[in-house]
């Protein structure tokens, strides 16, 4: 493959210089073919205490699946979230705002350590929607930007449905009343 078509990973993967860093990919299931084609960098925001990213791991999937599809290597790779919603009038609030920075900060020398030759970011609430966008600014690879929010409000109302519930009940009110 031409490097046209892998303008940033062919400093990392193409050359006898290359070898060790080659071996180690091959390492965790990567193939020769796999990294002739170019690495497109797969930031997923998903994290399992938040339900606007909690769908995101199944998405990421259905991703990887394009990518591959349309002849690139998909390299998926986390990031952390902090819901306001939950640690909402803790300690771990004060952790919320700073989250954004470290977000967009993990996306970006993500983006610049594995040189990506493009990178889709799968976001769902506003701190990673933001944080994505600030990453990209920093970073040079082409960018694509995923927000499944239909699916983020219908899981975020089934458990905000089943949260006031629960305080319905436990308030000594009836499910009734709550809704």
């Amino acid at each position: 493959m031409s490097d046209e078509l892998k303008p940033r990973s062919h400093v990392l993967t193409n050359g006898r210089n290359r070898a060790a860093a080659r071996a180690m990919l091959k390492g965790i299931g990567f193939t020769d073919e796999d990294l002739a084609r170019p690495i497109i960098g797969i930031a997923n925001t998903w994290i399992e205490t938040m339900p606007c990213n909690f769908h995101l791991r199944v998405l990421a999937g259905k991703v990887k699946e394009g990518v591959r599809k349309a002849g690139g290597t998909p390299m998926e790779f986390n990031t952390v979230s902090v819901s306001d919603g939950v640690t909402m009038g803790t300690e771990g609030m004060k952790g919320s705002l700073i989250s954004r920075e470290v977000i967009a900060d993990s996306i970006e020398l993500m983006g610049r350590s594995y040189l990506f030759d493009a990178m889709i970011a799968l976001v769902g609430c506003d701190k990673t929607i933001l944080a994505r966008r600030w990453a990209t600014a920093a970073e040079r690879a082409e960018h694509h930007f995923v927000w499944w929010l239909d699916y983020a409000r219908s899981v975020a109302r089934r458990r905000c449905d089943h949260s006031a519930r629960l305080r319905g009940d436990w308030g000594g009110g009836s499910r009734q009343n709550v809704r």
